[in-house]
């Protein structure tokens, strides 16, 4: 597994273990948070409630303060009358969910909200009425209760006074019914928003994994390329480390393939110039000595024939290595095969017709590609001259061009007597050559001269060779 999936996964795991873990701690607070909301609102009401019925239901009879239960039953009688209808968000209310008992002083029920239910009945151990007769703040919750059984009903209780004494005490319940569904929404959309938000990180993660690594996949497809002997042009990595990591790889590809270029060529170029080296020293030690004018005249002109070999030799490598050196196409244009064959027909013409071939063109088919006119024609003109050579007296030569959808070949057939099968890996290699049918030598850069034009062209060559000939073709991206 790669370094960057590794990081992309452990980020991921941190984010969403991270993102769940909060919630989850937070989810664990939120119920307590609301009960403590609902506890503190109680409180308020309570105290209201109470000091209602200290000020308007205590009477006092014999220098002893009572509480009167009439107002609070007058009032919930007319609650009970009212109709109420609300929406709190989600939550639709159309009933009062509270329910108020009122105890003596003994602790005793003598009045409760829920249809008199526990009238009569002793509260005085209810944590809420015993704390709350002893001065101190009193509260309970309980569950089952009939007003919530379900779940649990909070209960906030307050003195009802006299003068400074506790005669009573007013408790005040409320289900937490919908404190619990409050909770329960508040937890789903909790839950959903953290997984989205866990994804929207995971992504700009994911987008600054890809940002960070890229570059650096394209320096390794480009060192990979390099090691292969590819032509590929320097990735663009930006103003930053992993571009000055990419520029400084350039700048020392350069200088190596600079030394290496230099020792090879020096190489190639005097093993091929050893045989017409020796061939003019020989004929040159031999004119040294009598001998007939005819032979003389031979031996002259054989010097002739190797000093044009070595100078046609040492040109078609100088412009090889012109080409080599050349890292792209500088400003390629749209290209008409059609007008590249009849340039290059009109110059190799004149050769055809020395050695006896005719050459044609195929009909029918035409297309346009980019890059540099003069190059591709350079190309053509390479293939036809090779086909001339290689083809017998009398053979025809057809050029032509295939163009399909995504592409264009410009194909050169001949008749010749075909590659051997040892042959057809190195017929591309620099200074590799097969004997012409007059004995002849080429220089054996010809092919190499082709194939690097198609790499500056993104392109490539395709060889099928049988006994009937040879068929080569250039192919092309096509344009649009």
């Amino acid at each position: 597994m790669k370094i960057r999936t590794r990081l992309l996964l452990a980020f991921t795991l941190f984010v969403f273990l991270g993102v769940f873990g909060l919630v989850y701690w937070i989810a664990d607070e939120i119920r307590p948070q609301f009960l403590k909301a609902q506890e503190e609102t109680l409180v308020d009401s309570a105290e209201l409630m109470a000091a209602l019925v200290s000020g308007q239901a205590v009477h006092v009879e014999d220098e002893t303060a009572r509480i009167d239960p009439t107002p609070l039953a007058e009032l919930f009688g007319n609650l009970r009358q009212r109709t109420l209808s609300a929406r709190i968000y989600n939550l639709d209310k159309n009933n009062v969910d509270l329910r108020i008992y009122l105890t003596d002083r003994d602790g005793r029920v003598i009045f409760d909200s829920d249809n008199s239910r526990d009238l009569g009945a002793d509260y005085s151990r209810w944590r809420d009425v015993n704390l709350t007769l002893q001065g101190r703040y009193g509260a309970r919750a309980t569950g089952g209760d009939p007003l919530y059984p379900e779940g649990s009903t909070l209960y906030i209780a307050r003195p009802v006074l006299y003068e400074g004494d506790v005669i009573g005490v007013l408790s005040l319940g409320k289900p937490t019914t919908n404190a619990s569904r409050f909770v329960i929404d508040l937890r789903n959309n909790l839950i959903l928003s953290a997984f989205v938000i866990a994804l929207a990180v995971t992504l700009v993660g994911v987008l600054l994994n890809l940002w960070f690594t890229r570059p650096l996949q394209k320096l390794q497809q480009y060192a990979a390329a390099i090691s292969r002997g590819e032509r590929r042009e320097p990735p663009r990595l930006g103003n930053n480390e992993v571009g000055d990591v990419g520029s400084a790889l350039e700048s020392m590809r350069l200088t190596l393939d600079g030394k290496s270029y230099v020792a090879d060529y020096v190489q190639s170029l005097t093993h091929e110039i050893k045989s017409p080296l020796a061939g003019i020293r020989g004929a040159a030690e031999l004119l040294q000595e009598p001998m007939p004018e005819a032979q003389r005249t031979r031996f002259l002109n054989n010097i002739v024939g190797q000093t044009e070999r070595i100078q046609q030799l040492i040109e078609r490598l100088l412009d090889l290595a012109a080409l080599e050196n050349r890292p792209s196409l500088e400003a390629p244009e749209e290209v008409s095969l059609t007008a590249i064959i009849e340039q290059a027909l009109s110059t190799e013409q004149d050769q055809a017709r020395a050695r006896g071939v005719s050459l044609r063109v195929e009909s029918g088919n035409s297309g346009s590609v980019q890059g540099d006119p003069f190059l591709v024609r350079q190309a053509l003109s390479n293939l036809i001259k090779n086909a001339i050579e290689y083809s017998p007296t009398g053979a025809e030569v057809v050029i032509g061009v295939q163009a399909q959808e995504d592409r264009c070949a410009l194909r050169v057939s001949d008749a010749g007597p075909g590659i051997p099968d040892y042959a057809r890996e190195r017929v591309l290699e620099r200074f590799y050559s097969l004997p012409k049918p007059n004995g002849d030598k080429g220089t054996g850069l010809g092919l190499s001269f082709v194939k690097e034009i198609m790499a500056l062209h993104d392109g490539d060559i395709e060889i099928e060779s049988d006994e009937s000939g040879t068929r080569v073709s250039l192919i092309f991206s096509a344009n649009g």
